[in-house]
């Protein structure tokens, strides 16, 4: 079985983004090891991937600007990097709407999200990694399907906006394996999901 993983950045009290989707809210890494500790962790959470599971919107700002950062001279070794692993990566688009996706590697899902990304993670290949905004990530956590959260905190509190959790079911019982201090007050928490704890035992 292939592990599905989701990491994503939230403020202190529990937000993905403003109320428009704003991110204007996540705190800059000024310092040279705060970014490194940042990238750091990116690039060791996507070493195992070969398949990423997007959002509607999220893949559309991705296939008009990810392919010409990879062509631009100017794009700096990180941003070229990514790119190359965007175009090569599979790429599974949640969406009721978009009728066809072109970009290389690019495959859509619609109806039984569930039932789709239960047959996904039985089929072969390595880890798959959740990416885009806190409604898609919403309903895949729904799912049950997600075994591993990487939640990075930040020194922030929104008041409102877009919520990564909630609307469950039923709780979910998740364990803490590990932390680390990114600097700039944002603290990254590791957690493995355990499936089958009943909310009794929470």
């Amino acid at each position: 079985m292939r592990k599905m993983s989701l990491a994503m950045q939230i403020s202190l009290d529990g937000y993905a983004a403003g109320p428009n989707d704003e991110m204007d809210w996540l705190p800059p890494f000024n310092d040279e090891l705060s970014w490194k500790s940042a990238h750091e962790e990116m690039w060791s959470n996507l070493s195992t991937v070969d398949t990423m599971v997007l959002g509607r919107k999220t893949y559309q700002i991705w296939e008009s600007y990810w392919p010409a950062v990879g062509m631009n001279p100017k794009s700096n070794d990180s941003d070229r990097r990514f790119s190359r692993l965007a175009e090569e990566t599979d790429k599974v688009v949640l969406s009721n709407t978009l009728n066809e996706a072109k970009w290389k590697n690019t495959r859509l899902i619609g109806g039984n999200v569930k039932e789709e990304l239960q047959k996904l993670k039985e089929g072969s290949g390595k880890d798959i990694a959740v990416v885009g905004g806190a409604g898609m990530a919403r309903s895949v956590i729904g799912t049950g399907l997600i075994d591993e959260y990487m939640i990075t905190v930040h020194p922030v509190l929104l008041g409102k906006g877009k919520p990564l959790f909630g609307d469950l079911v039923n709780p979910y019982r998740l364990k803490l394996v590990r932390t680390r201090d990114l600097g700039a007050g944002s603290v990254l928490l590791h957690y493995l999901y355990s499936r089958g704890a009943s909310a009794s035992t929470m």
